[in-house]
């Protein structure tokens, strides 16, 4: 297994504005707030923004030029029936959306989404995939995937698994585990042309589409370890990612935002607004700056997950410390 290191810049903490809260529209029999509170990853695609939260089975839509609240889509069968602690406890905990290139049946590409695979029972080993419309809606309904085959043989090589993030690069498809409690951040590279074959076939990712994996060693923040939260593609050869740096007791101590080259290097490593827990990150560049979308998750139940914008020059060395 090659291993890699990074320590974040010498540079002022990236500033981040707030687009909106992320509050939405939910059954009149659903008790819980109107919001996403817990907020664990986001994609887009033309007007709308897709954000998961990690205790919801549904995927919230939200129309970027316009304020109104997001719709909640069920994306996994569950959770409707349940209270509070029974919902909690059987959470799909989907950690990780990211868009897909068109394939058979979805002409214009689809959204997966891949549960953290941090439970003993399996009901974090499931995750989905919904076909987009040419306006970047959703098209038809979701498709259940099952991760249990692919997640057996990780948790063999890295022990306990939590998935995190996920991103098309180029030919590849890479995975983001968490390496939470001591353990290593890990990013699996697997072959995107038979990820989609599974797509399109059984609807179960394989233990046999891994290609390689790789340990990266973050640094840290006041003495806590950066571990992996996000990823999103960039470019056909570089990958944007998020990390956080959070304590045994739950302590959030800031975020970082970087880059990684399709070699594997990391490029960039800039820390985040110490106000933010990063957990989710979209991107986009245009003439060498780096166009961000994050969600946050703040750990309170009490207000909305925000969605926020900041930008950044692809190149390191053209800001001031």
């Amino acid at each position: 297994m090659e291993d890699l290191k990074a320590t974040p810049e010498d540079l002022p903490p990236l500033e981040l504005r707030t687009v909106r809260e992320l509050d939405v529209v939910r059954a009149d029999d659903d008790e819980r707030p109107p919001r996403i509170a817990s907020a664990s990853a986001v994609v887009r695609r033309g007007d709308f923004a897709y954000v998961i939260g990690d205790e919801e089975h549904a995927l919230a839509v939200f129309s970027i030029s316009s304020p109104d609240p997001g719709e909640l889509r069920t994306a996994l069968p569950g959770g409707d029936d349940k209270d509070d602690e029974d919902r909690k406890r059987e959470k799909p905990d989907v950690e990780a959306l990211s868009i897909l290139p068109p394939f058979e049946d979805a002409p214009y590409g689809a959204i997966l989404g891949l549960g953290s695979g941090s439970d003993d029972e399996g009901n974090r080993d499931r995750g989905f995939a919904w076909r987009l419309a040419a306006d970047g809606a959703l098209d038809g309904d979701p498709a259940v995937i099952d991760l249990h085959p692919l997640y057996e043989m990780l948790r063999g090589e890295i022990g306990r698994l939590n998935i995190e993030g996920s991103a098309v690069l180029g030919d590849q498809f890479w995975i983001f585990h968490r390496g939470n409690d001591g353990g290593r951040n890990i990013v699996a590279e697997l072959a995107l042309s038979e990820v989609m074959e599974s797509l399109t076939g059984d609807l179960t990712i394989d233990a046999h589409e891994l290609r390689a994996i790789r340990s990266y060693d973050l640094g840290e923040l006041d003495g806590t370890p950066l571990c992996f939260s996000d990823a999103t593609p960039l470019t056909d050869e570089k990958i944007v990612f998020t990390a956080s740096a959070e304590d045994s007791d739950g302590a959030i101590h800031g975020s970082v935002v970087g880059t990684i080259a399709s070699s594997g290097e990391i490029e960039r490593l800039r820390t985040i607004d110490e106000r933010w827990k990063v957990e989710g990150v979209h991107a986009s560049i245009d003439t060498g700056v780096i166009d961000f979308v994050f969600v946050c998750d703040q750990d309170s139940d009490e207000e909305p997950s925000p969605l926020l914008s900041a930008t950044m020059p692809a190149e390191e060395g053209l800001e001031a410390g």
